[in-house]
């Protein structure tokens, strides 16, 4: 009978056969899985915390009235008859039908027309 090399009483392995991996017992290793642990659970309560804090603020947040602008004056003439001829233009696609339409649009007052818009808007809110 052959005996066994370098086995205990207890452990019937021989010592040759166990191997150890590499950085297995490694001290500076064995801390990392605690670490990432609490960088984890610390990430997430900031993030939390700052989840609540953000729906506290915009709880926060005073609610802006749009103001609304009302014209009391009567419409004139011109803007009656305005309107007359901008709805009473041909339905077709043709573009025989558009370029009448556009050549019976009159643009020449347009310029004036938005600024007294943008007048009447600029006293409005006051600037």
């Amino acid at each position: 009978m052959s005996e066994p090399q370098n086995t205990d009483a207890q452990n019937p392995v021989p010592k040759d056969a166990m191997h150890i991996p590499e950085g297995f017992g490694d001290p500076h290793h064995a801390h990392v899985g605690p670490i990432l642990g609490v960088l984890v659970i610390m990430l997430v309560l900031i993030f939390s915390g700052l989840y609540i804090w953000g729906g506290m603020l915009s709880d926060q947040m005073p609610v802006v009235e749009e103001k609304t602008i009302i014209n009391n004056e009567p419409e004139t003439p011109r803007a009656v008859a305005d309107t007359q001829i901008l709805e009473t233009l041909s339905p077709s696609d043709e573009l025989d039908a558009i370029s009448a339409d556009l050549d019976g649009t009159h643009m020449d007052s347009l310029e004036t027309d938005l600024g007294t818009i943008d007048a009447e808007l600029n006293a409005a809110f006051g600037e």
